[in-house]
């Protein structure tokens, strides 16, 4: 399963929103002229699972991915339990003495188009979600509508159906107790696939560790076992520790340039990252059809912050390492980080931008390059829209000297130029 478009309407900041999402199965047409029905007017990117959102903080990022969560279950969302945030968007109405809140003239509306992968059940290809809230901020109604005969949908929906693949993570994610599964907070929906998008609900719910669940598999599929550490390692990538497959004191061990370092011991950024990849190769195993690899599984990830930790190093290359490694895999992705936004190209990113006035998210694909720039450039860029990246107290000195210099002070004019052959960190 992989999501096609986004629709949303009255959902928080966004009033009628679409957004349209790559996949591995998307169709790129070069013209309008050739475009198909459900094409893309893009040019084909080097990574067409990739999918990024950028925006101001409270411009709908993290809403954006609990949208795509709700949707991916549909009806089957009454039974998750998830602990859903208030998606109703309320508008202002003034009036002569004060200004109040009422519901929203129009439904809040969360509406997918998922397009369905052969593993999702056989001869299917499209179905769409809709889901729709009261106003008083309360799970009214999860309608789908059909394209086809019902029987030939009515399994996506499905609680217990786990082969309809969506995981998503949090921006607080990380084992905190070792490796056992009993620390944390203990699952609080009554199936898998739910189980899958709660991190993106709960900030404190623990995720699936290695130890849980990977000695195990060791022992009942061998296979699946190989293909796990392979493509841990794979993920983590070179230069960075490696998955020993070795225990000690029911932990395992990673390695680096000779010593091995349990998992409780790695730094913050390493806990992060292995974290939510553990959990995540956990879903694929159990989720992916017999017979397959599980590079071959399809399915949609979500993941809050995905530079979380993650020295400036590793951000230019996670988002190229996960991708290639899960090829099949459609990844949305939220970040804050210009070298994460300068590793991809402009058909991946979709800008989210607030009108602080009205308090409505705009979404965008801006078609301005900024693949391959420094963090500078991508800073000052449309995608961030910052004016300077100068804190502001030089910002203030560089002012005065360029006021002093344009009254004819040569040495705040040699001040300037010395400051800016140091750059932005020189000190005039």
């Amino acid at each position: 399963m992989y999501i096609d478009k986004l629709h949303l309407t009255n959902v928080r900041t966004f009033v009628d929103s679409e957004l349209r999402l790559l996949h591995p199965d998307s169709i790129f047409c070069k013209s309008k002229a050739d475009l198909e029905p459900e094409g893309l007017l893009l040019p084909k990117p080097r990574l067409p699972n990739v999918n990024l959102l950028l925006g101001d903080n409270g411009s709908g990022k993290t809403t954006v991915l609990q949208a795509i969560a709700l949707a991916s279950l549909g009806p089957a969302a009454r039974e998750s339990q998830l602990p859903l945030r208030k998606f109703v968007r309320f508008a202002a109405t003034k009036t002569k003495t004060k200004t109040s809140s009422s519901a929203p003239q129009k439904p809040t509306t969360i509406e997918a188009t998922l397009r369905l992968h052969p593993q999702d059940g056989p001869d299917h290809e499209w179905a769409t979600s809709v889901m729709e809230f009261k106003p008083l901020r309360e799970l009214e109604r999860l309608d789908f509508t059909e394209t086809q005969s019902s029987s030939l949908w009515e399994p996506v929906f499905e609680s217990q159906n786990d082969a309809f693949f969506c995981a998503a993570y949090g921006a607080t994610r990380r084992v905190d107790a070792g490796e056992s599964r009993d620390q944390g907070s203990a699952p609080k929906t009554s199936f898998l696939r739910g189980q899958r998008l709660q991190s993106i609900f709960q900030d404190s719910f623990a995720l699936f560790p290695l130890g849980y669940w990977l000695p195990q598999l060791k022992v009942t599929n061998k296979g699946r076992y190989v293909q796990v550490a392979g493509l841990l390692n794979h993920l983590l990538g070179p230069g960075h520790y490696r998955f020993t497959e070795e225990m000690k004191e029911g932990e395992y061990l990673f390695e680096r340039g000779g010593m091995q370092v349990p998992y409780r011991s790695l730094s913050d950024g390493y806990r992060a990252f292995i974290a939510w990849v553990a959990d995540l190769l956990y879903h694929i195993c159990y989720g992916c059809p017999t017979g397959k690899k599980l590079v071959e599984s399809a399915g949609v990830v979500l993941v809050d912050q995905i530079d979380l930790h993650l020295h400036p190093k590793w951000q230019m290359q996670v988002i190229e390492t996960v991708a290639r490694a899960l090829p099949r895999m459609q990844f949305i992705l939220t970040s804050h980080s210009p070298l994460i936004a300068s590793s991809l190209e402009w058909m991946n990113i979709i800008t989210l931008k607030v009108d602080n006035r009205s308090n409505r998210t705009k979404t965008e694909r801006l078609r301005d390059s900024v693949h391959g720039l420094d963090a500078d450039q991508v800073l000052l860029s449309e995608f961030f829209g910052l004016k300077t990246t100068r804190a502001a107290g030089k910002v203030t000195e560089l002012q005065e000297l360029q006021r002093k210099a344009r009254h004819g002070d040569t040495e705040a004019a040699n001040r300037i130029i010395l400051a800016m052959s140091q750059g932005t960190e020189g000190n005039p």
